[in-house]
């Protein structure tokens, strides 16, 4: 939470939602507006009963460039390309292709909230504000999956420097860390921390989709060092 002074504005709370949906945009862009960033990403996860109260971390990699985006957290990996996605969950040994960035954007820690949620009713928007942070506040009545949702941005970079979701303990994607909340009916605190913000290459080898796999026919083969993988069509029509 901020702490010192805070600078409350005065505005309705259509205002405040209307402010809320042009500075996510705006962050937005600032990220798509490189050609390669590369920062660091550390979840903590905490029962919202005792938020003090770390029960695991987790930390990982991420690389946008433009629509494009690549992390790696724990023993997997995403990679967005222009027409096709791949997941690699390194532990069970698949390779999950998707058509564009569809199986990606379920996954991606920096997706944004859609202003079509904000104009909701059930939604309360405010915004705290500092001379260096920016913290837009969304709570949902009555809370149903998510709780609250908070975002803080850095007035000079304009990069996000903090995530947190206070979210149904049942739809945490982490298992491990659902176990150790007590009640499936309580909510969990997950809190992402976002650092070491860096340009790098946009056309790094890593971007090539075509390390991965290769298509004879209507068949894909997964290529070495993943020949063992098993590999998994998420789209249809690929």
């Amino acid at each position: 939470m901020l702490t010192g002074c805070i600078l409350r504005t005065a505005a309705q709370p259509s205002t405040e939602k209307q402010r809320a949906v042009t500075l996510l945009a705006s962050v937005a862009e600032h990220y798509r507006s490189y050609k390669g960033l590369h920062f660091s990403v550390q979840y903590r996860y905490a029962d919202e009963r005792k938020p003090g109260i770390y029960l695991d971390s987790l930390k990982g990699d991420f690389t946008i460039s433009g629509d494009r985006y690549r992390y790696s957290l724990d023993s997997t990996e995403f990679i967005s390309g222009k027409t096709m996605s791949v997941i690699l969950f390194k532990q069970d040994q698949l390779m999950y292709l998707a058509r564009g960035d569809s199986a990606l954007q379920r996954a991606n820690p920096m997706a944004l909230l859609d202003s079509m949620v904000l104009k909701n009713d059930s939604v309360d928007c405010r915004i705290q504000e500092t001379k260096d942070w920016q913290t837009i506040i969304l709570s949902f009545r009555p809370a149903r999956r998510t709780k609250r949702v908070e975002y803080t941005i850095d007035r000079h970079t304009g990069f996000l420097t903090k995530a947190i979701t206070v979210i149904s303990a049942r739809e945490l994607y982490d298992v491990s860390v659902r176990q150790k909340v007590e009640d499936d009916n309580t909510y969990a605190i997950v809190e992402t921390g976002f650092t070491d913000y860096r340009p790098t290459d946009p056309l790094g080898q890593e971007w090539d989709l075509s390390r991965l796999f290769k298509k004879e026919g209507r068949e894909y083969i997964p290529l070495p060092p993943y020949e063992t993988y098993k590999i998994v069509l998420g789209s249809p029509d690929l």
